[in-house]
Formats: C-alpha cells, structure tokens, sequence
C-alpha cells in the first residue's frame, strides 16, 4: 500500500497539475488583459499579477517543475536538455516574481528646469507634517478595502494619529464662497449677482480684494466690485460700458452705471431688487453679499468611472495627539493645511514615493505636432543625471529611446503643456531581469539538447555499439540482453 508522501509526491510532479495550473495561468492573464483595457493599468496589477492568489500559482508552478526533477534523481547525462529546460523554467519564474514584488514601477514629473528624484508609486499613503516639522506617512489601501468610519490610523515615530471620518471611492471638488467663520482664511467682500436679458441668464461672483475676480466681462459690459476707501462717498464711474459695485464705509452697497449714449447713473443697491440697464433690456440682481467671504471647498460623490486612472477618491480625515483639528477632506493627490492647538499642519492623500539614487534635472522639452493639427508626432525630454558614483551626464529621452542608469529604465511616457512644459517619465526597475535572462538561456539550451544533441548522442552511441560487437563477436548475446533491460 503506498504512503500518503508516496501520493502526494507523485501529485506534484505530475503532468496533470502542470496542465491544470498553466492553464489556470492562461485564463487569469487573458481576463486580465479584458481588465486591464476597462479599468486601468494600475487596477489590473493589483487585482491580477501582484495579488496572492497569483503568486500562489506562479509558486505552485515551481513547485510541480522541481519536484518532477528531483522524482527522477538519481541523474544521467541523458537527462541532461531536461534539467538544464527545467532549471531555465525556475529561474524564470524565480526572476518573475523577484521583478513583481521587489522592483519598482513609478513616475517621474518634472517641469522645464526643475529637478527630483521622488519617484510616485501606484499605492496610496497619506502623508502628515505636524506643526514640530515632524513627517510621517501611512501607507493606506482605500482602492482595496474602504476604511470604516472612526478607523485610527497611528503615525510611525510620533504619539498622534489620523482618525478617518468617510471614505468617497469619487468626487468632484468645487470651490464656492461663503461668510467666514473665524479669520484662518484670506477675507475680502464679495458678491453675487446674476444678470438676466430676454435671451439668456448668467450669474458669477465678485471678489474685491481678488485682482482675478473684482471684474467679469459679458460681452462689451463690465462688472467690477471694490471696498471703498474709509473717506469716499461716492463709487467710482467704471471706465466705457459697465456697472461697478462699492461696499461702502458705512456697510451700505451703491452702484454706477455707465452706457454710451447715456449719462451715468448711480444708486443704492438693495439685495433681491434687480437695477436696470439700458443694453438688450438687461436686469443685474444682487442677491448675497459678503462681507468677510472665504473660499469654501465642497466635496461631491460622483458617479463612479470605469477606468481606475479617472477616479478621484477623497477621504474626510482628523488629526489628534499633536494637538485636534477639524475634519478635512483630502482628494486624490492633494495636500491641505489644517490647524490644530499645537499649531498648523499638513495633511496630504497621495501616491506613496520612492527616492532614486540619482538626480535627474529637466534641462529641454521638446513636442513636435503634425503639420496642420495639435497631435503630437514626437515628444522628447533632454535630461541631466547627477550620480554621487557616476558623476554628471545628458541624455535624450523619447519615446522609443529609454534611458538605462543603475538597473533603471526611465521612458518617456506623456507630458503636460503649460507656462513651463512638464514631462512625465516612466521610471522601471527589474532586479529578476538577469535572472530570467539567464533562465531564457538555459531553457533554450536545454531545448536545443533535447531535440538536436540528444537524438544525435543516441545515434553516436548506437554506433559505437554496433562497432564494438563487430570487433567482440562473442559479447553480441550479452549486448542483447542489456538492450532489452530496463
């Protein structure tokens, strides 16, 4: 009767579990692939190939590989393509899962002259700089599990903690204005008003002390909004077409009207009552003002979108232990300040990072379009590296032109337009690829042994058989005897 080992070994090194798990393997990277096109890179990896399950049958694999070389130990040179196939096989899958779990895929952003070496990785952390200057940062999985309300998540090295209020998987931020509350925010008056014609209505906010907002323009009409100094009575007239608003000493709100062809006019605002104007039959309505307005930011949950790149998750979170503050929402990528009884910190929800060994400083980028159109046809960042090893060096970066330094691979992978250009840079780091080359190696090697030297090792052999029993006539009995024995 065999043993339960008996059983079991002969289960792993069978033909059947390499079957059964290379196809399971086949199936997951082909649903991946489905995966990948409707929810993102980063999705996919960390449902499908970083996850445990499969590793578990990338190991599992191995596993079947090895024990079917040790099953026929002990070994001869005609098992020699076998095991160097198999040893190729291991060192593969070896060097895969090293790659997958120790390596490094990240980006780079860096605008024109600007330099980093802060590498931002697909995982989410939230990062906290307390009001003593000290840094700490919690690595978080919000994509893979939401946190439940009132989960503490204490600060590595310090005594205080982030408490978590709500968990939105998308939103959308919005900034509006609104009365402050305390003096921690810029304050300045303004206003809202809307203007109404027969054809459409718009409204729009009017900030005093905002140079980018004290004025909106409608067409050749101008509206403006300032505080009155402490001794003018009187608004001032807007220059041309235009109706200006002043918040006066007194707190009252007065407005002047000036049209071509019409002499100006002035008067007091009432909030609610619209002041009419002599363009298109035209009605402007003041119906808030304020007088110590702070920008105020609302988080909306939105509809959830299919690609994970497109998702913008927020977190409503609280800081305690190094002084409490209030409940702040932080979206994907942003950082705000908050202020607690020791004084103001920094909260921030962002992708976790990595410091590269090296420097790396955006001295060009350069975007040709095709002719006629805003494509780009090519796009590529000349860059300096400042290695403490290898000393200063340039290169070009382009899309079919990565840069190898030290086991990185930087690509070109997009860039943004501005005042300054931006590029975006794909930073890859494989320490199993040497392996899984060597692997590569050895299993065509192994491969080429089994199917062109072994069948011509035989063939030597049999010929050297067949001359020996010529010369040996009497040991043709024994030769027989010994082909025929297992």
């Amino acid at each position: 009767m065999r043993s339960g080992w008996d059983v079991l070994s002969d289960a792993l090194a069978s033909l059947e579990l390499a079957v059964a798990v290379m196809s399971a393997l086949g199936v997951a990277c082909i649903v991946a692939t489905f995966y990948e096109a409707q929810h993102g890179t980063a999705a996919a990896q960390r449902v499908f190939y970083r996850s445990s399950w499969f590793t578990f049958l990338l190991a599992l694999l191995a596993v079947n590989v090895l024990w079917s070389v040790v099953k026929r130990y002990p070994w001869d040179r005609h098992n020699t393509g076998f095991l160097l196939a198999h040893a190729g096989i291991l060192l593969i899958l070896g060097g895969s899962v090293y790659s997958l779990h120790g390596g490094l895929d990240g980006r780079l952003t860096l605008l024109e002259g600007e330099t980093g070496n802060r590498v931002g990785l697909s995982r989410e952390s939230l990062r906290v700089s307390l009001p003593d200057g000290t840094e700490a940062e919690v690595p978080v999985t919000f994509h893979d599990r939401a946190p439940s309300p009132g989960e503490r998540l204490p600060l590595p090295g310090t005594g205080a903690s982030l408490v978590v209020e709500e968990f939105r998987p998308h939103v959308r931020v919005s900034e509006t204005l609104a009365e402050a509350e305390d003096d921690a925010a810029p304050l300045s008056p303004a206003l809202h008003f809307t203007l109404a014609t027969p054809f459409l209505t718009q409204d729009g906010w009017l900030v005093a002390a905002d140079p980018e907002h004290r004025e909106a323009s409608f067409g050749p009409v101008v509206f403006s909004f300032q505080q009155a100094a402490p001794r003018e009575a009187a608004p001032l007239a807007p220059p041309g077409n235009g109706l200006a608003f002043r918040l006066m000493p007194d707190g009252g709100l007065r407005y002047t009207l000036v049209a071509q062809k019409s002499p100006p006019s002035s008067g007091v605002v009432e909030l609610g009552q619209p002041v009419q104007t002599p363009w298109m039959h035209m009605t402007v309505t003041v119906d808030r003002l304020l007088r110590r307005a702070a920008m105020r930011r609302v988080v909306i949950r939105a509809a959830l979108p299919p690609r994970e790149e497109d998702r913008r998750p927020a977190v409503r979170v609280r800081l305690e232990g190094a002084g409490k503050s209030e409940p702040e929402w932080l979206a994907w990528g942003e950082s705000r300040p908050v202020r607690t009884g020791a004084g103001r910190a920094q909260l921030a929800y962002v992708p976790a990072e990595v410091a590269l060994p090296f420097r790396v400083t955006l001295v060009r980028f350069k975007s040709e379009k095709y002719p006629g159109s805003a494509m780009p046809a090519t796009y590529e960042s000349r860059v300096r590296v400042d290695d403490p090893e290898t000393g200063a060096s340039e290169h070009v970066i382009s899309m079919n032109n990565p840069l190898h330094h030290r086991g990185y691979i930087l690509f070109q992978s997009s860039y943004a337009e501005g005042a300054r250009m931006t590029s975006i840079l794909s930073v890859v780091r494989s320490p199993g690829l040497p392996i899984v080359y060597f692997g590569t190696g050895l299993l065509s090697l192994g491969v080429l042994w089994m199917f062109y030297v072994k069948p011509r090792l035989a063939k030597w052999q049999g010929r050297r058989a067949l001359r020996a029993r010529q010369v040996h006539p009497g040991s043709l009995r024994y030769d027989q005897r010994r082909a025929f024995e297992p």
